[in-house]
């Protein structure tokens, strides 16, 4: 019977987590984005009509001008000063000591997640932590070592899947999975319990 009960309370843990951690992310991005735009609300407040809004509505104007704010410069990336003035922006840094990484870092995994195209070619199995023993893998690029194709391989965790290893391996050495990066992630997501 407890077997039955923490089965029940991981397998509910597992649906909420997602959700949460999606509201969560989505919460502390509506939190920034106000924020960034707190500034321009008195300015606009002393708008007749808008002075008499509760503070609630003031939130959701901050918000609403950071839409409009994010929108424009969408608009100004899309036309030539524009890109020239966030090249600029991005040389400069660029060329700052610290920011420079955490810059570039940023930047990548963003353009990652924006990509219509998954980072991730394919699944395979790999012999892991030994021979016998299968672990998922994602495919993210191949080269040539010593005339011998390799992948290059992301191995993720349980329950975790935006964690885990980086390896390369001979190409002979990993089966592919029979299934898309949605169905691995799910498997290695939920530990095997859902596919």
């Amino acid at each position: 019977m407890f077997r039955s009960f923490k089965k029940k309370v991981i397998m509910g843990m597992i649906i909420l987590a997602p959700i949460a951690v999606t509201l969560y992310v989505f919460a502390f991005m509506i939190k920034v984005i106000a924020g960034l735009t707190a500034p321009v609300v008195p300015v606009l407040l002393k708008v007749p009509f808008l002075e008499r809004w509760p503070s609630g509505a003031t939130y959701a104007l901050s918000f609403l001008t950071a839409i409009i704010l994010l929108w424009l410069l969408g608009t100004a990336a899309s036309n030539i000063f524009g890109r020239t003035v966030l090249l600029f922006a991005e040389k400069v840094f660029l060329k700052a000591p610290v920011i420079n990484r955490i810059y570039v870092i940023i930047k990548q995994i963003v353009h990652a997640m924006a990509s219509k195209q998954s980072a991730f070619r394919k699944v395979v199995r790999i012999d892991y932590p030994r021979k016998g023993v299968k672990t998922l893998a994602f495919v993210t690029g191949e080269t040539v070592i010593g005339g011998v194709r390799h992948y290059s391989l992301f191995v993720p965790t349980t329950p975790n899947p935006t964690s885990g290893f980086f390896c390369m391996i001979p190409v002979d050495e990993a089966e592919d999975a029979g299934f898309g990066t949605e169905v691995a992630v799910k498997i290695i997501a939920s530990g095997g319990m859902i596919r």
